[in-house]
């Protein structure tokens, strides 16, 4: 017959909680340099309508006595929609990767693979309030795209061509050919 070896525990367990990931998190995002998103008046206004016409209805709700759950509801979803996948937009460059946050979506892009930057004004769907975009192009497959618009950009593209080792070509940064 035979049986399973004994392990002997050489050091204490950590036990990896929320509150130490919470606490890591916001170690790292203290010493980042964070860049809001450019925000163009169209885009404000468009943020604007949504919450404002919701505002008018609560109160029109409340004043009418009739529909106030429904008016409540309707604010709160709409609190958890701009909180949870619109506000804040803002970017930082990391040791080790361009960090990329919209509400509580984070998207990290590898400094090793970023193969160009690129002024941009795409239309395409991005976590960018404004036109006057930069295109990351990076890694392979499908999503190899990124659309950010910092406000400070030229501090953004000069720290990131110090971390990332790009260069200037032009009005683009690039990968040295090697």
């Amino acid at each position: 017959m035979w049986s399973l070896p004994t392990l002997r525990a050489e050091a204490p367990a950590t036990r990896f909680t929320r509150s130490a990931a919470r606490a890591t998190l916001a170690a790292m995002a203290a010493e980042l340099r964070w860049y809001p998103s450019k925000v163009d008046w169209w885009v404000a206004v468009l943020l604007a309508v949504a919450p404002l016409s919701c505002l008018v209805a609560l109160v029109a709700t409340l004043v009418g006595g009739e529909g106030v759950l429904a008016a409540a509801g309707g604010a709160a979803f709409l609190v958890l929609v701009y909180g949870g996948l619109v506000l804040p937009v803002r970017y930082a460059v990391a040791e080790d990767a361009v960090v990329v946050r919209h509400g509580v979506v984070r998207q990290r892009i590898p400094l090793a693979e970023i193969r160009s930057v690129t002024p941009s004004r795409s239309v395409l769907s991005s976590p960018a309030l404004s036109r006057d975009r930069l295109d990351i192009e990076f890694g392979d497959g499908l999503f190899r795209h990124a659309l950010i618009s910092p406000v400070d950009r030229g501090a953004f593209l000069a720290e990131l061509a110090a971390r990332a080792g790009l260069v200037a070509d032009g009005a683009r940064l690039v990968r040295p050919s090697a």
